[in-house]
C-alpha cells in the first residue's frame, strides 16, 4: 500500500465514523417518534406473561432465532415483489430484472429508509411471537364453547339458511373454488407485502404511524382478548369437536370431492392445525375463529388504500370482499366472524388514526422528520 493510499484510507474512517454516527441518531430518534409501537407491544408482552403465569399445560414460550430466520425471507420476498411492482408501474425500464437489482439495492441500504423500517421490524419480532404463543396456549384457559352459538346466529342473521348454502349456487363449482383458495392464501403474501410497503415508506407519516397502530392493536385485541372470550373453532372443525348436527358436513365433502382435482390447500392446512391442536406441538398451531383475522386484516387494508389513492381502495376492498366470502366457502370461518372483524378494525382504525394524530405532533416525531430531511 502507497503511502497516498494509507493517507486516503485514514481521511475516510472520520467520515464512515461520522456516517454512522448520524445514522444511529436519526435511528435513535425514530425509536422515540415510533414509541406508540415499542408500548403497546411491551403492554400486550407483559399482559400475556400475567395471564398465562403459572398455568399448567402450557407449550414454552421462547424469543427464537429461528422464528427470525422463518419471517426475513417472507419480508424480504414481499419488498422484491413491492419493488417489482413499483418498477413496472411507475419505471417501466427495459430490463426489468437488472432495474430491480439497482432499486433493491439502493432500498435496501438507503439510511432514511432503514431508519424508519428497523424499529418496526423490531417490534414486529417481539409481538409476532407474543401473538404465536396466546394464540398457541389460550385454548387452556378457554376452551371450545362458542361454536353452536355462531352457528346459529348465522342460520337467524340469514334468514333460516347457513351463509355457505347461500354461497353454494355461486361459488359451487371446482374451478371457483380453486380460485377463491388461491386468492385465500395470497392474503398472507399480501398483507407482509403492504407492511414492509409501510415500514420502509419514503418518508414518516401520520398515515404510516395509524396502519402499525391499528395492526398491533387488531392483533392483539382482536386476535387475542376477543379470541379467548369467545373461543371457538370453525365450521371445519365442527365434527372433530363432535358437535351435531353437522349443518357444514356437505360443504366439507364439497371440498374434499374438488380436492381430488384441483388442489385445496385450506383442507390440508384444517387438517395440520388440527393435529397440531390434539399433540401440541408444531410450528403451525392455534385454532381461533372468532374475530377473523384474515377479514379484519383485510379491511384494514382497505381503509389504509383509500387514504392512498382510489385505484388502492378499489382494489383492497375487492380483495376483503374476497376473503370474507372465501373464508366461508372454505369452511374456515362463520360469517359473524367476518362482521365482527370488520367492524373491529374499522372502530380500531379510527381509534388508532388519534393516537397516530397526537403522537405525530410530539417534540419526539418533529425532531425525527426534521432530522430525516437533512443529509447524512
Amino acid at each position: 500500500m502507497s503511502a497516498i493510499e494509507s493517507i486516503e484510507k485514514r481521511r475516510m474512517i472520520p467520515a464512515i465514523t461520522a456516517r454512522l454516527t448520524g445514522f444511529l441518531h436519526l435511528f435513535l430518534t425514530s425509536i422515540k417518534a415510533q414509541s406508540a409501537l415499542f408500548v403497546i407491544t411491551a403492554i400486550y408482552m407483559l399482559a400475556t406473561y400475567l395471564l398465562f403465569r403459572g398455568a399448567p399445560g402450557l407449550q414454552p414460550y421462547k424469543l427464537s432465532l429461528s422464528f427470525f430466520a422463518f419471517l426475513l425471507p417472507i419480508l424480504l420476498l414481499s419488498m422484491i415483489i413491492l419493488r417489482f411492482i413499483n418498477l413496472c408501474v411507475h419505471v417501466r425500464p427495459k430490463s426489468p430484472i437488472k432495474a430491480l437489482y439497482y432499486d433493491l439495492k439502493d432500498y435496501l441500504f438507503n439510511a432514511r429508509r432503514l431508519s424508519l423500517g428497523l424499529p418496526v421490524i423490531i417490534v414486529l419480532f417481539f409481538f409476532i411471537e407474543t401473538f404465536a404463543y396466546f394464540k398457541v396456549n389460550f385454548i387452556v384457559l378457554k376452551p371450545f364453547e362458542w361454536d353452536i352459538y355462531f352457528m346459529e346466529l348465522d342460520r337467524w342473521i340469514h334468514f333460516g339458511y347457513q351463509p355457505w348454502e347461500i354461497l353454494q349456487p355461486v361459488l359451487g363449482y371446482a374451478p371457483i373454488t380453486f380460485l377463491m383458495n388461491l386468492v385465500y392464501n395470497t392474503w398472507f403474501i399480501v398483507m407482509w407485502t403492504i407492511f414492509i410497503w409501510q415500514a420502509f415508506a419514503a418518508r414518516p407519516s401520520t398515515l404510516r404511524l395509524r396502519f402499525f397502530i391499528s395492526f398491533l392493536l387488531l392483533w392483539s385485541i382482536g386476535g387475542s382478548v376477543f379470541a379467548m372470550l369467545f373461543s371457538s373453532a370453525g365450521p371445519a372443525f365442527y365434527d372433530a369437536l363432535n358437535l351435531t348436527p353437522n349443518p357444514f358436513k356437505e360443504l366439507m365433502i364439497y371440498l374434499y370431492q374438488v380436492n381430488e382435482t384441483f388442489p385445496i390447500w385450506a383442507l390440508s392446512t384444517q387438517e395440520t392445525l388440527w393435529q397440531a391442536y390434539v399433540s401440541k406441538q408444531g410450528i403451525v398451531a392455534g385454532i381461533s375463529a372468532m374475530p377473523s383475522l384474515h377479514n379484519a386484516s383485510a379491511v384494514l387494508f382497505a381503509l389504509l388504500g383509500w387514504q392512498v389513492s382510489r385505484a388502492h381502495g378499489i382494489a383492497l376492498t375487492i380483495f376483503a370482499v374476497l376473503i370474507f366470502l372465501g373464508s366461508i366457502h372454505l369452511g374456515w370461518h362463520y360469517a359473524v366472524d367476518g362482521y365482527f372483524g370488520a367492524a373491529l378494525a374499522v372502530v380500531i382504525w379510527w381509534i388508532a388514526g388519534k393516537i397516530a394524530t397526537w403522537m405525530e405532533n410530539r417534540p419526539a416525531a418533529t425532531s425525527y422528520c426534521a432530522l430525516f430531511d437533512k443529509p447524512l
